[in-house]
């Protein structure tokens, strides 16, 4: 069950889209459980949930019955979790990391390790040593007396 919801959260925040849909369907399914429950106009529900969801709670409407209490506190347990993960996302796309490369930067990057491997198999050619296929296996010791 927990590994469940673990997946279903992890989909849900991997796309900013979905938080923002999560966030609007759960603002809107409250407020229609609201009107239902509290007997009032899904606008005056709608009014409520966002009230409610964005924490301003002017406290002109409240929750009378058991069933809408337990709706209000769902609606501002999930939205604040929401927006912390909305926020999150955010903040990630707009902090960028000075050190990462770009796609150009990257290509540029392997042409030159292409090309030292290049000049490494004509100085080994040269000298007439066996170019090694890898860094662990330049370094692994060839004679006993290297251990």
């Amino acid at each position: 069950m927990i590994q469940h919801v673990t997946g279903v959260v992890s989909w849900l925040c991997d796309a900013g889209r979905r938080v923002v849909t999560a966030i609007v369907a759960n603002v809107a399914v409250c407020a229609g459980v609201f009107a239902v429950l509290e007997g009032v106009a899904y606008f005056e529900g709608l009014y409520w949930a966002v009230t409610t969801a964005t924490t301003a709670g002017y406290g002109d409407l409240s929750p009378a019955t058991t069933a809408g209490r337990v709706t209000a506190m769902w609606l501002m347990v999930s939205s604040v979790a929401l927006v912390a993960v909305a926020t999150a996302r955010l903040a990630a796309r707009l902090v960028q990391d000075p050190h990462l490369f770009s796609h150009e930067e990257q290509e540029e990057l392997k042409d030159d390790v292409d090309d030292v491997r290049d000049m490494l198999v004509r100085v080994c050619e040269k000298l007439d040593v066996p170019v090694p296929q890898s860094v662990e296996e330049y370094h692994r010791p060839t004679l006993e007396t290297d251990r």
